[in-house]
């Protein structure tokens, strides 16, 4: 997980995966969205996928130069065409920026398996540290406030968390549909819901183009009875405070659309029980 700067215009001080966005040359060595994956792994981390696994520029003074030429100009990384493998990504994920942000984006979520913690030779212009840390940890240090996690990361990382057997972790990918959060305000509370396909307050039509709603809690509330898929947080004191998931009653469809895994509904769904 690498923290951006203060300074960026898209979620600064968040811990995010590394990424970034297309050059319109990444087309012309593959798959645009998986080149540019594999170039800004290697910009932002100093780690290049490769054939036989990967390489790092830490401690590799003309690696180290060649990433510095690449992070100015996205066409030098022609230059490592033949070493560089985006073969080896799994898709595993896209997510579309809600239509309430000014900035929208089409991000799509590669997993690559490898065996051991390359070192790190971090892009220190756009980002401020790093850490390898345990999917579930970082969720779960990121509720504590020890540091910002937007949704997209909470919900990959608690989805990575509960991945049984890498071997088979194609299976676990969503490739069917793109994700795009409907934002739902709380009225009166600094509180928002973003809701995924088959949630009950999710709405079909449109999907990707609805405005932030606002809901009285009674009706924005998590239903222990009601289909719901979606990402809760708190916007103060931080954005994205206490973020919280919920996948449950889904009708068949979405469950064959998307990966189940275990969220808080757990909880809901255990108290509720007991209350009755």
């Amino acid at each position: 997980m690498l923290k951006r700067g203060s300074t960026a215009k898209f979620m600064p001080n968040s811990m995010v995966f590394p990424g970034g966005v297309i050059d319109k040359t990444d087309g012309k060595l593959g798959d645009e969205f998986r080149v540019a994956a594999v170039r800004e792994l290697f910009e932002e981390s100093g780690v290049l996928l490769t054939k036989d696994g990967w390489q790092t520029s830490a401690n590799n003074p003309e690696m180290t130069t060649l990433k510095s030429e690449i992070a100015a100009d996205a066409t030098k990384f022609e230059k490592l065409s033949s070493k560089f493998c985006a073969e080896k990504l799994v898709e595993w994920d896209s997510f579309l920026t809600p239509a309430n942000n000014p900035r929208r984006f089409l991000t799509k979520f590669y997993v690559c398996l490898i065996e051991e913690e390359p070192a790190i030779d971090l892009c220190t212009s756009e980002m401020s540290e790093y850490t390898w840390i345990e999917p579930q940890q970082c969720v779960d240090e990121a509720y504590d406030g020890k540091f910002v996690l937007p949704p997209p990361q909470v919900y990959e990382l608690t989805r990575l968390a509960k991945v049984k057997d890498w071997e088979q972790c194609e299976k676990y990918a969503n490739v069917k549909k793109v994700l795009c959060p409907q934002p739902v305000k709380t009225i009166g509370e600094d509180f928002i819901s973003n809701c995924f396909p088959g949630d009950h307050l999710y709405v079909d039509e449109q999907s990707y183009h609805q405005p932030l709603r606002q809901l009285p809690a009674k009706d924005a509330a998590v239903s222990p009875s009601l289909p719901t898929h979606r990402c809760t947080y708190h916007t103060k004191p931080l954005i994205y405070t206490k973020c919280r998931l919920y996948q449950h009653h889904l009708k068949p469809t979405d469950v064959a659309a998307f990966h189940q895994f275990e969220t808080n509904s757990k909880e809901i769904l255990e108290k509720a029980g007991a209350s009755n």
